[in-house]
């Protein structure tokens, strides 16, 4: 069922819930209206047979009468003379005598509804003179309710109570399964290309269903296109060796060939045939990640001793092109890790810092080690990256133009093999602007 009829269903039910509910409050408000005229109309009616009998009979007789029927009918009844008092001396219930004096000093008759009295006074004209008929009774709770307030009072409750029932089924129906497409959009859009929309979506006959049918098959399609394209890298980064190895073998013969007359020329095209070889070598690296085919030797290492090393050898390039690499606080910290793995990515890490913070800047190292974790900053004074392109530094052959130049060198590969590196260790790497200009990875491990 579509939308449309979903809602017009829900929204005509309730309506006619409220309108039944309405309906039946007011006819039995009304019925217990009637009930209580009838009553009242009742007691009222017995006016002038009360004078009679005690005109024709006497006090003892009216007694006796009002002993008996009155019993009966469940009220109780009292003849007043024109002065108001009761001919039989009886009192009369305190919380009605004003109401009653009132009425015989008007000399009119009344009928009244003051919960849970009922009261009838009325006016008896003979040829002896002139009487009052009082009869009053308790109106039954079960039978009646206090007054029409009530019936008001729980007419709105009611009306609000499927209101509110019905408001939230609809908003269950659709924040609930937009929650669970949004959920699965962020999954998909993290890059987990196997999620799927749960199969309760897939399975309503409705807009919402074909909407998440859609998102699969989306999906799908995306999964399949990056496949293709990881497959792509894949297989040309394995055709690539072999004529690259040839280029190597025909780059040696040159040079026997040539002697001293080109060897500028081939020293250029072995550094570059030396830079594809290690593209091709990254590129295959993050496609084994890709396959899951990286399987980490967790073996026990000091973090802070393969750091030093890494900030050594790193030294070395830096002095070269008139930098430094300065290392802070390294505390010790120990854990459980693949050291060649590790040693790679803080390595692209660290050499990335080297190669775009500017002459004459330093790249700063620090690391600390609380609440069981490792963390690791390397911050350099560079350029930086523009804060929309924050978020993409870690995906492969991500450069930021604007900022860091191709002229520094690398293929955007480095951080992103750091990134699957420190993720197969359960850890976290993050980049951000650092103060005073430049960029700062922070790298966090989890220390045994």
């Amino acid at each position: 069922m579509s939308l449309f009829w979903k809602l017009f269903f829900a929204l005509l039910l309730s309506l006619s819930a409220i309108a039944t509910a309405s309906s039946w409050f007011s006819q039995r408000w009304l019925l217990q209206t009637q009930q209580t005229e009838m009553r009242l109309a009742q007691m009222a009616g017995y006016a002038d047979t009360a004078a009679n009998l005690y005109i024709d009979e006497g006090p003892a007789a009216l007694r006796r009468w009002l002993r008996n029927s009155m019993r009966q009918q469940h009220f109780r009844g009292s003849l007043l003379n024109h002065e108001g008092r009761d001919i039989l001396n009886r009192r009369l219930p305190p919380d009605l005598e004003p109401i009653i004096k009132n009425a015989i000093e008007k000399n009119q008759q009344l009928q009244l509804v003051r919960p849970p009295h009922l009261l009838a006074v009325v006016p008896v004209a003979t040829a002896q003179g002139n009487y009052f008929w009082v009869a009053n009774s308790r109106i039954a709770p079960d039978t009646m309710q206090q007054n029409r307030q009530y019936t008001l009072i729980f007419q709105l409750i009611l009306g609000l109570a499927i209101i509110l029932m019905v408001s939230w089924l609809l908003t269950r129906m659709f924040t609930r399964p937009i929650r669970q497409l949004q959920q699965s959009a962020a999954r998909l859009g993290s890059g987990h290309m196997s999620t799927r929309t749960p199969e309760s979506l897939t399975a309503r006959g409705d807009e919402i269903g074909e909407l998440a049918q859609s998102f699969d098959t989306m999906a799908t399609q995306l999964e399949g296109l990056m496949e293709s394209h990881k497959q792509l890298l894949r297989d040309v980064s394995h055709e690539l060796r072999s004529p690259l190895a040839r280029l190597n073998v025909a780059l040696e013969l040159a040079r026997n060939a040539a002697g001293d007359k080109a060897d500028e020329e081939l020293s250029r095209i072995g550094l570059e045939a030396e830079r594809l070889n290690a593209l091709i070598g990254e590129v295959l690296t993050l496609a084994r990640f890709d396959q899951g085919a990286i399987a980490a030797d967790m073996q026990p290492l000091s973090l802070s001793d393969l750091l030093r090393e890494i900030i050594a050898d790193a030294s070395f390039e830096a002095e070269a092109a008139n930098k430094q690499v300065q290392a802070g606080a390294l505390e010790t910290c120990q854990l459980q890790g693949d050291r060649l793995w590790l040693g790679s990515a803080l390595d692209n890490v660290v050499r990335n810092a080297v190669r775009h913070t500017d002459k004459d800047t330093a790249v700063e190292i620090d690391m600390r080690c609380h609440r069981g974790q490792a963390e690791i900053s390397v911050r350099d004074h560079g350029p930086g990256v523009p804060d929309e392109a924050m978020g993409s530094i870690f995906e492969p052959f991500f450069r930021a133009e604007s900022s860091r130049s191709r002229d520094s060198g690398g293929y955007g590969l480095g951080l992103a093999i750091a990134r699957q590196v420190v993720e197969l260790h359960d850890g976290s790497i993050t980049a951000s602007r650092a103060t005073g200009g430049g960029l700062l990875i922070t790298i966090s491990l989890p220390i045994s």
